[in-house]
């Protein structure tokens, strides 16, 4: 997808960000200058035609994802498979009456932070990010409405300022809880989800012979380590099935780690017409737990 022409659409998102934004060199804040993003101590990032900018202090590997990869995650997305899941979280900020700044940490190409800027942007300002160049990139170049603040970004050192954001959502990414803990202003609350063992019943169900562990799953570790640090005033269980077609299981299979090291070339997949997603919305405050 070729990006837009660098324009208003390109820079609206990055403007006032100095009460938002800091420098991943000298975290300083980071405010815009022309299309660049640049602190006092002249380090100066440039924005993407696309609309996006790289906070990347050093390069660093993106993981098992490749611009392949997500392309598949956009067509099981646009599938309506993960609608509901959308729909659940919106209700949830509406509920928690979230203002302000909102992160998107480990956003991947964009779905939830583009349903949530169709509801929410303006008045909340959303800043979204992922280590994936190709990920942010895919994002940013579909967000024709400039709507949001796309970042190429680490989420073990975020370049973000202290005590920034109302709320970070933690959607299907690993976390760092440290990071989200001094993004978020007093009071701000992190809202995490995380598939269930039901989730892509379909695929365990056919890889199980080849790797019995991913068939039986648990998520009971990771919500309890956030149970330990953060303290969680509420859970949601988010379940949607639907009809797909081969074409979308196919993008399905390529785009969960389930498969990851098997080749699903090698597995009957025929019989399969529908796909479940179900994932746990996690809804917690740090205020409720010691400082880390």
């Amino acid at each position: 997808m070729k990006g837009r022409a660098m324009g208003a659409e390109t820079t609206k998102p990055f403007a006032n960000c100095e009460d938002v934004l800091a420098c991943p060199v000298c975290g300083e804040p980071l405010s815009l200058s022309g299309t660049s993003l640049r602190c006092v101590r002249n380090h100066c990032f440039d924005l993407g035609r696309q609309g996006y900018v790289n906070l990347l202090a050093h390069h660093k590997a993106a993981g098992p994802y490749d611009r392949d990869s997500f392309l598949s995650r956009r067509a099981v997305f646009s599938s309506g498979l993960y609608d509901a899941l959308a729909a659940e979280l919106c209700d949830i900020m509406v509920s928690l009456d979230i203002e302000g700044v909102v992160v998107d940490a480990g956003c991947g190409e964009g779905f939830f932070s583009s349903r949530l800027a169709e509801r929410f942007v303006p008045p909340i300002r959303l800043f979204s990010c992922d280590i994936s160049k190709d990920a942010v990139r895919l994002a940013a170049g579909a967000d024709r409405e400039g709507s949001v603040a796309w970042l190429v970004a680490d989420l073990t050192a975020i370049p973000l300022r202290d005590h920034c954001a109302s709320c970070v959502l933690n959607i299907f990414s690993p976390a760092n809880y440290g990071e989200f803990q001094r993004a978020l202003k007093p009071g701000g609350f992190l809202i995490k989800v995380v598939p269930t063992p039901n989730h892509f019943r379909e695929i365990r169900e056919r890889v199980s012979d080849k790797a019995p562990e991913r068939g039986d799953y648990s998520n009971e570790r990771v919500i309890r380590h956030l149970s330990d640090i953060c303290g969680i005033r509420e859970r949601r269980v988010v379940t949607s099935t639907i009809r797909m077609t081969q074409e979308q299981l196919v993008a399905a299979v390529e785009m969960s780690p389930i498969m990851f090291g098997i080749d699903g070339s090698t597995l009957d997949w025929t019989s399969v017409d529908t796909l479940t997603m179900e994932a746990e919305i996690l809804v917690g405050t740090f205020d409720q737990a010691a400082r880390l």
